[in-house]
Order: structure tokens, then sequence, then C-alpha cells
């Protein structure tokens, strides 16, 4: 009898870790100029895909395909897309399915570069990713117009391990009226080195939202680190938007507990 509810118990943690989510988000931006007003991010993050343990691929292209059928003006990839070259070419060919028109950009987290816990993780060189429709940022920015409105899309490598440098990006913002600055970071906290108004939302992942959860009357709690500053969802601190989503893999154990993948829809509208 215990072995049976042990494996159902397994079974569903299995489960829960590929029962892919799609969540809507409204963000009331600032300072929004009117032709980004209504504007579609789809936020994706930490695929996991050189796990091996996990059915993180499988996930991966579920939630692909969630992000593809809100049709997004533009796709944001918040790190830890492999962590070992495991799946290394079946992830560059989903990645090649990601089409939005103003572009999908993305960012290098801490288990890109082998930085982890995590005994099987191995650092992966991604710079190939720029030939499958992703374009990486590293202290960089780039500027896409829309009507008389521009977008800056800014990115840092992994901030926490030393990778990625705020100072270019900080050098490099467009502050005229009529431009939206967004920050992609795999660690919610580089928005916090940042003045409130150098950009307007930063994107970020890292966190799995716990991956697995204690449940709790004010909310499931992440076991990994109970009093993390960032779970999941939208914050505002101190006139910092930040916007952290669940991301899609697992890594250490192929397991999800209250704590669903998720493929985040953010719309921007003027606060």
């Amino acid at each position: 009898m215990l072995g049976t509810t042990a494996a159902l118990g397994l079974s569903y943690l299995l489960f829960e870790a590929q029962w892919v989510r799609r969540i809507d988000r409204t963000v009331a931006v600032p300072d929004l100029p009117a032709d980004l007003d209504g504007l579609t991010i789809a936020h994706l993050s930490d695929m996991h895909a050189g796990f091996r343990l996990s059915l993180n691929l499988r996930a991966t292209r579920r939630a692909f395909a969630l992000a593809l059928a809100a049709r997004p003006d533009l796709i944001a990839i918040t790190g830890d897309f492999a962590g070992g070259p495991a799946n290394l070419e079946a992830l560059e060919r989903e990645l090649e399915t990601l089409r939005a028109p103003l572009g999908v950009f993305g960012v290098l987290g801490n288990h890109d570069h082998g930085e982890s816990k995590v005994p099987f993780t191995v650092p992966v060189d991604l710079s190939c990713l720029s030939e499958h429709g992703v374009r990486l940022l590293d202290g960089e920015c780039m500027t896409i117009e829309r009507g008389a409105a521009r977008i800056q899309v800014c990115g840092i490598d992994d901030w926490r391990h030393g990778y990625g440098d705020l100072e270019p990006v900080r050098q490099a913002l467009d502050r005229r009226p009529a431009t939206m600055r967004l920050l992609l970071s795999h660690y919610a906290g580089a928005a916090l080195e940042l003045a409130p108004d150098d950009v307007h939302l930063t994107l970020s992942g890292d966190t799995h939202g716990g991956q697995l959860c204690l449940p709790w009357p004010g909310g499931p709690v992440m076991l990994s680190d109970p009093s993390a500053e960032f779970k999941d969802g939208l914050y505002d601190r101190d006139g910092r938007l930040i916007h952290v989503t669940r991301g899609i893999g697992t890594s250490l154990l192929p397991f999800r507990f209250l704590c669903r993948p998720e493929v985040a829809i953010l719309t921007l509208r003027r606060a």
C-alpha cells in the first residue's frame, strides 16, 4: 500500500512538471508611449533542456506552442536554456519555431555557464542560438520601432555570478520620452541596482516559483528558499516593475508541486 501511494505521488509530481499553463497579466507601465499601449510580450524562461533525467524538452514544446498561440508582439527568454549538452540540437529546432513581429530576445542564466549546486550541470557554448532565431543580449541594448514609439530591449548575462555587467546597459539607455526600456536579466535582483526610472520593466526567471512548494494559508511557500525576495509574479520595488516567471523546466529533481510550469503573456497598458 505504501509503495503504491509513493508511486502515485511521484507520478503526480512528474505530471505537474509537464502541466504547462498559460497565464495572462496586464502590466500598467507609467509613461508608456501611446503606440505601445496593448503591446504583448511572451515571457519564457528556464527550459533546462540539458537535464537528462527530466521531461523538460517535452514541457518546452508545450510552452512554445502556448506562446505562439497567443500571437505576441515580442518574445523574451530569461535564461537557463540548457545546463548541459544533452538535447541541445532538439532545443535549437524548437527555438526556430518561435516567431514574433518585433523579434525574439534572450539572455543566459547561471546553469548555461555551469554555475549551480546541481552536480551534473556543465557549461555549454550557446552563442549559436542567434543562428536559431534568438538574439542573445549581453550588456547591450537593441531598439525596435513601433509607430512613433520605440522599444529598447536591454539584456545582461548571469549577473549574480559575475558574467553580466549593468554599466554598459546603463550607459546605453535611451531616455527619450517615446522610448519604453525593457531589461532582461535571469536574476530579478539586478533591477535593484538600477534607478527606478532607468527601465520601465524588468523580466526575470531563475526561481522556478519554488518548483516544489509547501501549502500555507497565505499561499504556497518555496521549499528551496522560503524567505526569497522574489518568487513569481509581478513586483513593484520602489517604482521598479519586475516580472518573475516560474519558467518551464525543472532542475535537480524532475518534479513540481503546487507550482505548475508556465508561459506568461504580458499585456502592457498605460498607467
